[in-house]
């Protein structure tokens, strides 16, 4: 017993001498380690940002993909959110039942800013926008929705609005408002000519100096993605030719993708005359021919009407205004057929209609 006690301490002697050195380790007390935990947790979530809702990315994509007018973009847009905002449904997972329901939430749980429902109209916007959305992703995006979910959603029934024509009276204080102005008097007058001729505001913005020949105005990019040719008259196409005249004699070199209309505003002096640019010009040719809140689509409307009382043929009218909707070209349609009717009327009795 003894030798083998001795065995095991000279054993446990020589494991000993060949172990390594031992290394002392500080330990951290509990304050040190938590506010080390604490900033490793700081750091981790600067680095946490939220998911992308990758169904608003797809809405950006079809945003860019049209060409839409800055007001039509930003309805479009805000409709789109709203719509994202009530479901976390993805685009494949959705049906029919699914936009029946949020119709029903438009127009029983929405208000407007001053806590009123949502008028018919503005239903219709927030319907119709995903309408042209679903059809777009349907055409783009086969593989992630195949079937329209919108296609048996249909609009509220609202009375078609009348024409926002002006009279021959207004547009006499428009042309008179025209002579007033100062140094944007060449190029409102112009531009004034060009909405006469049914051009959207946001159609016009796109237009160059190679978008003119001397008789006609060609349109590549319009709101129905149609190419259009509108013809002009021959004051209007006199009044455009010295415009651009007038510029070149200012010393500007000007060539086919020269802009159309350019600012005067003294931060884009020169540049392409905007969308909103547009709108102020003719809020202030209003002001100056006192008539309230005129707006360029006014000039369209009078254009359409004038097309039909003229008695121009309607498709051929449609054709001139870039409408693809013959429903919506309908509210023209109806002033013109008025007068026509009345016409028919005392012609009918043998009296003169302006008796």
């Amino acid at each position: 017993m003894e030798l083998g006690s001795n065995k095991v301490r000279s054993l446990n002697s020589s494991e000993k001498d060949s172990l390594p050195p031992i290394k002392l380790i500080p330990l951290e007390n509990d304050n040190t380690a938590s506010a080390r935990n604490s900033t490793k947790l700081s750091n981790t979530s600067r680095r946490i940002t939220a998911p992308t809702d990758i169904r608003f990315v797809k809405v950006q994509e079809f945003l860019r993909s049209n060409n839409l007018a800055p007001n039509s973009r930003k309805l479009y847009e805000r409709e789109l959110k709203r719509f994202l905002g009530w479901t976390q449904l993805h685009y494949h997972e959705l049906r029919p039942r699914h936009l029946g329901l949020y119709k029903e939430y438009l127009r029983d749980e929405v208000k407007t800013d001053s806590e009123k429902p949502l008028s018919k109209s503005s239903i219709n916007a927030g319907v119709s926008a995903l309408k042209s959305f679903f059809k777009w992703m349907c055409y783009t995006y086969p593989d992630i929705i195949a079937t329209n979910p919108t296609l048996g959603i249909k609009l509220e029934k609202v009375p078609l609005p009348p024409a926002q024509s002006l009279t021959d009276e207004q547009m006499e204080r428009v042309w008179s408002a025209l002579e007033l102005l100062g140094e944007t008097k060449q190029r409102d007058t112009a531009l004034v000519h060009i909405l006469s001729h049914g051009l959207r505001a946001g159609e016009i913005v796109q237009l160059n100096v190679g978008s003119f020949d001397g008789k006609l105005l060609f349109l590549p990019d319009t709101k129905t993605n149609e190419p259009r040719l509108v013809p002009l008259r021959k004051e209007s196409r006199d009044v455009l030719e010295g415009y651009l005249r007038s510029r070149q004699e200012l010393g500007e070199e000007l060539n086919s993708l020269s802009p159309l209309m350019i600012s005067h505003h003294a931060s884009y002096k020169g540049e392409r005359l905007s969308y909103h640019g547009i709108y102020f010009a003719v809020e202030k040719i209003g002001e100056l021919a006192d008539i309230e809140d005129l707006h360029p689509h006014q000039f369209r409307h009078t254009y359409a009407t004038e097309l039909l009382l003229l008695g121009v043929d309607p498709s051929h009218a449609r054709k001139l205004t870039g409408h693809q909707s013959e429903k919506a070209f309908r509210r023209y349609t109806l002033r013109s057929e008025q007068e026509a009717a009345i016409a028919a009327y005392y012609k009918a009795i043998g009296e003169e209609e302006s008796e």
